[in-house]
């Protein structure tokens, strides 16, 4: 199933995280809590529901035509109808869930890996369908990002907004990394971000104001380079066979037919400024979704995210008060489920 929301198989409570259940947006990693309750007819009927020729791709590369269908007719089924599979349209809807954590994570070394807080703030893009899915994949490669520690070289992305304007300006920051999710129905751009406890609320309205600059001063320089950096991750990764296989398949299967790496490198070349600040606005005009996991004592709450990317200047305010309130609700005021 589609999701509309924000990664529903990390959170407790698909609903509140921005994803529609009615529509899609079920987990995508099977709880704990399901888990005993999956017998062998439930895996065996999701089975042949869904594993049926009708939604299957059969793939070669470096084989003759001939031999592949000869090899595909005698070694699977010809059963030709239709499966049980029925897809419900996915919708995004925005939405947030705050799971906190206090303890250290699990670490296999002399030295325990620090308590960090983890914010991902996200908004509706589109689907791989999409006539601006290019566009999508060239703003998040523009965007970039990645962790705070690097050792840099060729095609690191060191140059992408996220390292300059975040990374490399503020010291308290972890990683800070863009990430476009197609999905069937819809898609979700977001940028995920951690930090040190004490810095969550600087660390959401830095994920603000990069939004909120999307749009803005996306100059010529910055955009060849993220195009040019698509191109050859493009086309660097179709040099491998298994990777070319899966490139082929999951076109095939998503949208009927294939286009070439040329027609792709043309669709990357031929995107604008004005088309990327576009895109941007219209992903503003969605209701954001916001996960936040780990010690979340310094988070602001999700209505405060909302109010601030509705104002112009994309500022948090009610700081010092919220602080106040949580200090006298405890860590059970800052749960959101």
């Amino acid at each position: 199933r589609n999701i509309g929301g924000l990664y529903p198989h990390n959170l407790p409570d698909n609903r509140s995280s921005g994803i529609n259940a009615e529509y899609g947006g079920y987990h995508k990693i099977c709880p704990l809590s399901t888990l005993p309750h999956i017998n062998r007819s439930d895996i065996m009927n999701f089975y042949h529901a869904n594993n049926h020729p009708s939604r299957m791709v059969l793939v070669g590369v470096g084989v003759e035509h001939d031999d592949l269908i000869k090899a595909a007719v005698k070694y699977f089924p010809q059963d030709t109808t239709t499966g049980k599979y029925e897809a419900d349209r996915a919708v995004y809807t925005g939405g947030h869930c705050y799971r906190f954590d206090d303890e250290a994570p699990p670490t296999i070394g002399p030295q325990e890996l620090p308590t960090l807080t983890h914010v991902s703030i996200g908004f509706q893009s589109g689907s791989h369908q999409d006539d601006d899915y290019v566009k999508h994949c060239v703003l998040n490669t523009l965007m970039g990002g990645g962790g705070s520690f690097s050792a840099g070289g060729p095609g690191k992305g060191m140059y992408t907004r996220l390292y300059l304007q975040v990374l490399n300006r503020y010291h308290w920051m972890y990683s800070a990394l863009a990430l476009n999710h197609p999905y069937q129905d819809t898609g979700l751009f977001t940028i995920n971000a951690s930090c040190h406890p004490n810095n969550g609320w600087d660390l959401v309205q830095v994920l603000i104001k990069q939004f909120k600059e999307m749009s803005r001063n996306i100059n010529h320089s910055e955009l060849e380079r993220a195009k040019t950096q698509l191109k050859s991750t493009l086309l660097m990764n179709l040099e491998y066979r298994n990777i070319e296989m899966e490139d082929i398949g999951r076109q095939v299967l998503a949208s009927g037919h294939r286009k070439t790496p040329a027609e792709l490198c043309a669709m990357i070349e031929s995107v604008t400024p004005q088309e990327l600040q576009r895109v941007v606005e219209r992903m503003l005009e969605s209701r954001p979704s916001v996960g936040a996991f780990g010690d979340l004592k310094s988070v602001p709450p999700f209505e405060e995210i909302e109010a601030a990317f509705k104002r112009d200047d994309g500022l948090l305010t009610n700081r010092i008060t919220n602080f106040l309130l949580r200090g006298a609700r405890g860590k059970s005021g800052i749960i959101k489920n």
